[in-house]
């Protein structure tokens, strides 16, 4: 007798730590989002920025907020806030009923024999498995206390979304102008906590942002003379005055274009940035494609439409138009060109800048190509490329 209950715990113990093995989901990027090493937004490292639209497989959930996925022939890490694909049943339902299976059958066993008091004992041992019950409705309690009172804040100028309030920490994502966010502190003069509406937590810098936080305390009234004060003017006057050219289907002469009255503010941003800005370009190899005048992101772009959008990944704002650009930052010699520069070259009239590229600091450019129909990477030592160049600009300083 004693044989056969142990033969039946043994059996209900395989039912419960058989794994179940899902099978990969297809799924899609919803917003800009990194592939990482790690299901961690502070541990391991970032492979690439996977952009809107971007097919991969969804491998597991991880947890509740990331997902193992595979992206082309690489696996890795991805919010999943971020990703759009179908759930499938991963059999929950079958492994949580299967404690309850093994539990009954371990307490039929001693109604039958009245004469094996040792066996009795044993099917009390799975009694415990009502005390997870109980420890499942306490940790609920806890939650309420968690709840905080929140305000409110939108964004008035893209912004990066970190994991701390430190300028080298790591970015979720940026934030586009008009998004709106739940406030939840102010960690400092400097940096406000906030959850998005995907329901992360992180920081971003004040100066981009009004809010009102829940005690009613707020910079909404001094926020937005703070952009528009600024010595080096306003942004909407940037990015307004250019618009219609670079919508327009129409080809316009470069030289036609009269200047801003006021040359764009570019905000100050760490050189460490260099190295997303590149990578958000290269993860657009694929699917960007080249049209001129066209700024459909990320899909279609000319050359300048597309350095502006992979510079406001990072928060920084420059117009579109090579007419624009080459006079945003700092003017920058040949010799001394860094990673992440913008490079302008003459197209078909000598000294007159038809063409901008993101220099990547190892002798190439980085660049939308109408010849090659969108994202290249092109080597500098060229004669074409030294014969046409003009002029370099650094934004990231």
């Amino acid at each position: 007798m004693k044989r056969k209950i142990f033969s039946l715990l043994a059996a209900s113990a395989l039912l419960v730590t058989v794994p179940i093995v899902a099978e990969a989901s297809p799924g899609k990027v919803d917003r800009p989002v990194n592939l990482r090493s790690a299901p961690s937004a502070s541990e391991g490292s970032v492979y690439r920025t996977l952009q809107p639209g971007t097919k991969l497989e969804v491998l597991a959930e991880s947890n509740a907020y990331w997902l193992k996925v595979q992206a082309g022939d690489k696996v890795g890490y991805v919010s999943a806030s971020y990703i759009t694909y179908a759930k499938s049943a991963k059999g929950d339902t079958a492994s949580s009923a299967s404690p309850a299976a093994s539990s009954s059958q371990v307490s039929t066993p001693p109604a039958s024999p009245s004469k094996a008091p040792a066996a009795v004992k044993p099917a009390a041992s799975p009694a415990p498995a009502v005390s997870p019950v109980k420890t499942s409705t306490e940790p609920a309690a806890p939650a309420s206390p968690s709840v905080q009172p929140t305000g409110s804040g939108t964004v008035t100028k893209n912004v990066n979304f970190r994991a701390e309030p430190v300028t080298g920490s790591d970015v979720y994502r940026v934030l586009s102008a008009g998004e709106t966010f739940a406030a939840v502190e102010l960690t400092n003069s400097a940096w406000l906590k906030i959850t998005d509406a995907s329901g992360v937590t992180g920081y971003v810098s004040t100066s981009y942002v009004n809010y009102t936080l829940a005690d009613g305390s707020t910079n909404a009234n001094a926020s937005v003379p703070t952009e528009t004060s600024s010595p080096t003017t306003p942004p909407p006057a940037s990015t307004v005055t250019p618009q219609p050219d670079a919508g327009s289907t129409v080809p316009v002469d470069p030289s036609l274009i009269l200047p801003p009255p006021t040359i764009p503010s570019v905000g100050v941003v760490g050189a460490e940035a260099a190295d997303q800005v590149l990578a958000n370009a290269l993860s657009l190899q694929g699917i960007t494609h080249y049209g001129f005048g066209k700024n459909v992101a990320p899909v279609l772009f000319d050359c300048s439409s597309f350095t502006r959008y992979v510079f406001g990944q990072v928060g920084v704002d420059i117009p579109v138009g090579t007419a624009y650009q080459k006079d945003v930052g700092i003017a920058v010699d040949k010799d001394d060109w860094q990673k992440g520069d913008l490079l302008f070259f003459w197209s078909s009239v000598p000294g007159l800048i038809g063409h901008v590229g993101i220099y990547d600091g190892e002798g190439h450019l980085v660049h939308n190509s109408s010849s090659k129909d969108g994202v290249a990477v092109a080597d500098l030592s060229l004669k074409y490329w030294q014969d046409h160049y003009v002029s370099a600009r650094r934004v990231l300083q």
